[in-house]
């Protein structure tokens, strides 16, 4: 019997449709049992992958963290285990670039199980009973916030995490892809994404600071009050009648002045240690949870949020997820990719406290931009 153990993060969208995936692929390789245990959706974005490799075969991971990965050989380059037919299948049907972030120095580290990026929520029955549009653009959502009556309220997920999340959208929303260069963030993008926020948080949800979209996607669903989110990473469990009490729609968020660019991309990802014993056959696994006819079928079903475009067009998947993929893929399609140098992820858990303190203490934009470039440059 092969043991292999996985590492997923803890949400029914992050375990579920692993669990369901692995038990489908053991009836198919009744030589092989997988088990499967979780850590925290901030865990996900900051626990080096140093830390895992050595007792787990499978990993959950953030396209970040390519570089650091490539830089220091700790996870597996599929091509030396799969066909090229097989990955070229996976490139092929994968949603947008949900297959090439997981790509770096011409070595596949990942295969693309998850595809996500910031979208907006929104309660579909309060919305239409108070005969509002949603805001298409950030001139529409600025006035937004006056056309609601007294009792709702608009909510942003902006705990350190998903603030720098955020962050960068606006900047890429505001400037284009091209805002960071040679470990330097455009001091002037920045600081506009900042002005940005600060608005918003003056006029959003008391507790916008301290939430992470699982909190208050759960919150819509359990209660009326918040009516409408314009970033956050979307679930599709939300979206799935009887998941809480009241059902969450998902559409593309507000664009900025780059009308070409979406959202930050999300996502996850499904690597091998580069010390698993079993190689073959964990890149066997690997590539069966990325493939299309799983991705669409027992993956989705199980509460996934598969990367796979046959996937996000099936009717099917649609009808169980009251149009999620349809109303979102524009997003993914036309996601910011973040940088994947090595580094980077220490920035990265660096900059969004840096954010957020600033944000919280009201500190002059100017100030926190000098800060997140200075971390940049000792990283």
């Amino acid at each position: 019997m092969i043991e292999l153990k996985g590492i997923a993060w803890d949400h029914p969208r992050g375990y579920e449709p692993l669990i369901a995936t692995s038990k489908a692929f053991q009836d198919n390789n009744p030589n092989v049992n997988i088990t499967w245990k979780v850590r925290s959706l901030k865990e996900f974005g900051d626990t080096p992958i140093e830390d895992l490799i050595e007792n787990f075969d499978v990993i959950t991971i953030d396209h970040p963290y390519m570089g650091q990965a490539h830089k220091n050989g700790l996870l597996l380059p599929l091509e030396d285990y799969l066909k090229t037919e097989e990955l070229n299948a996976l490139k092929q049907q994968a949603l947008g670039k949900c297959f090439d972030i997981y790509n770096y120095e011409k070595h596949v580290y990942a295969t693309p199980i998850d595809a996500a990026a910031l979208v907006a929520s929104y309660r579909k029955d309060i919305i239409v009973s108070l005969g509002l549009d949603l805001p298409k653009n950030q001139e529409e959502l600025k006035a937004f916030y006056n056309k609601l009556p007294l009792g709702f309220s608009i909510a942003w997920a902006l705990c350190p995490t998903d603030i720098w999340c955020t962050f960068l959208t606006l900047c890429a929303q505001y400037f284009g892809s091209g805002f960071i260069q040679n470990n330097e963030i455009n001091s002037k993008v920045g600081i506009n994404a900042l002005d940005e926020l600060k608005f918003h948080v003056e006029l959003s949800h008391p507790q916008s600071l301290n939430w992470n979209p699982i909190q208050i996607l759960d919150n819509m669903g359990e209660e009326n009050s918040i009516v409408y989110s314009p970033y956050l990473f979307g679930y599709t469990n939300y979206s799935r009648k009887d998941y809480t009490k009241k059902l969450v729609n998902f559409t593309n968020s507000p664009t900025g002045k780059q009308k070409n660019i979406a959202t930050i991309m999300g996502g996850v990802g499904l690597a091998v240690s580069a010390l698993t014993k079993h190689p073959e056959i964990a890149s066997k696994y690997v590539n069966y949870v990325a493939s299309a006819e799983v991705q669409e079928g027992v993956f989705t079903e199980n509460g996934g949020q598969p990367a796979s475009k046959n996937a996000w067009e099936s009717k099917v998947n649609n009808v169980l997820c009251n149009d999620f993929f349809k109303d979102t893929k524009w997003t993914i399609e036309n996601a910011y990719i973040r940088p994947q140098h090595p580094g980077w992820n220490a920035f990265q858990e660096q900059g969004a406290d840096i954010i957020h303190e600033g944000i919280l203490k009201d500190t002059s934009s100017e100030i926190i931009m000098n800060r997140l470039n200075d971390c940049y440059k000792s990283v």
